[in-house]
Parts: C-alpha cells; sequence; structure tokens
C-alpha cells in the first residue's frame, strides 16, 4: 500500500506538471509553460500553456502557438477551452475531454477556430521508477480558408530522481492533405525545492519533411 501511494505520488507529480494530459488541476491550483523553439535555418517559434483548476472537475486552460520561418512565413493559434473529466477520479486509466475556441493565423489571414478533443492518461512503472503515459487528440477547424487540423499526440515520462526526468514525446498532424510527425525527447530539470521545471529537448521530424528543432521551456506550478 505504501509503494502504490508513493507511487501514485510522482505519477500526478510528474503528470501534472506536464502539458495537456487527462488530470485536472485542483481547484485554485494554476501551470504556466513557455518555450521557444530554433531550427539551424533560422526558423523561430514560441508557444505559452496555461491551466487553472475552476473546480475539482473542470479545467480552464489556453494554448497559444506563434512561428516565423526563414522567408517570414507566419502561423498561429490561440484557443482558450475547458476540460472536464470521463472516468472516475480513483480509475488506472484517466480520460478526459475538452472544448475550446479561439482563432488562428497564417500570414495575417486571421479565422476564428474551435477545437474538441480526448485524452487518456495513466501511471506506469518501469523497474524500480515511476512515470506516466498519454495520449492527447484534437480536432481543430477553423473558418475562413484555413484547413482543418487533426492532431495525435504520445507522452511518455519517467522519473530518474526527484529533480532529474527523462521524456519522449511523438506529435503527429494531419492538414491541408498531408500528414506530419515529429519525435521530441527532452530532459525535465527540477532545481531545489522551487515550483520551477527546466526542460531542454530536440524535436526531430519522421514525417512530411521539416527541420530539426532545439527547444528550451520553463514550466511553473502556482
Amino acid at each position: 500500500m505504501r509503494v502504490h501511494t508513493l507511487a501514485m505520488s510522482i505519477v500526478l507529480a510528474c503528470a501534472q506538471a506536464a502539458q495537456a494530459g487527462p488530470w485536472l488541476r485542483e481547484k485554485g491550483k494554476a501551470f504556466v509553460a513557455t518555450s521557444g523553439s530554433i531550427t539551424a535555418e533560422k526558423d523561430v517559434s514560441g508557444s505559452g500553456y496555461f491551466e487553472y483548476g475552476l473546480r475539482d472537475n473542470i479545467t480552464l486552460g489556453a494554448d497559444v502557438f506563434y512561428g516565423i520561418d526563414r522567408t517570414l512565413q507566419q502561423s498561429g493559434s490561440a484557443i482558450v477551452f475547458l476540460r472536464f473529466p470521463i472516468s472516475a477520479p480513483e480509475a488506472t486509466h484517466k480520460w478526459a475531454w475538452h472544448f475550446g475556441v479561439g482563432a488562428r493565423s497564417q500570414n495575417m489571414v486571421f479565422a476564428p477556430a474551435v477545437e474538441a478533443g480526448v485524452s487518456w492518461g495513466r501511471g506506469i512503472q518501469i523497474g524500480e521508477r515511476y512515470g506516466w503515459a498519454v495520449i492527447d487528440s484534437s480536432l481543430n477547424i477553423p473558418g475562413s480558408s484555413l484547413d482543418t487540423r487533426i492532431k495525435l499526440d504520445g507522452t511518455v515520462g519517467l522519473g530518474f530522481t526527484k529533480h532529474f526526468k527523462g521524456m519522449a514525446q511523438v506529435f503527429m498532424t494531419h492538414q491541408g492533405g498531408e500528414v506530419f510527425a515529429k519525435f521530441a525527447p527532452s530532459v525535465l530539470v527540477v532545481p531545489g525545492k522551487g515550483p520551477y521545471t527546466a526542460q531542454l529537448g530536440v524535436e526531430f521530424p519522421i514525417m512530411g519533411g521539416g527541420e530539426t528543432q532545439f527547444k528550451l521551456g520553463l514550466w511553473r506550478d502556482f
């Protein structure tokens, strides 16, 4: 029982520090993540992610992205969403769904957008180490001439020490009749006993083209 309780505590601490997933924020608790990426060809992008527990069973969130490539082509999106649980609080397999509204842009052409998605996650154990596994899906439908976007992302994380964790992610996007996929390993460093987590990672294209990106992020719990 003690081992199980400890494992679940580690899993929840790791999983709730990560973006998205089916774990909802406790009422009054918040999480913020910011990151920046750059390629060798000077394509740059930045993102911001926010969650706040309105109630124990409702999480308010916002997901913002902006990118500009070497030819000055721009793209961006901003979605404000609500996440609700599907599974029972004590379930091993956690499920949740979200619905959001916002906007997307392509080279300064802006369009309203709606988004809905389902997430699954659970705690995992590998040897003496504990971690988490998550699958996030979303359907984003914009107005105007922009393309519908379908995303399927997978994450596996594992804690090595109190201050060091590893994470591997696969991002898949279907948009404009094409499929794009990236593999993104990263390390997470938790300095001291503070609320901050630093992320250092790389994103490798594995389908649909693109360039390798180097990523630096900072997370904070409130």
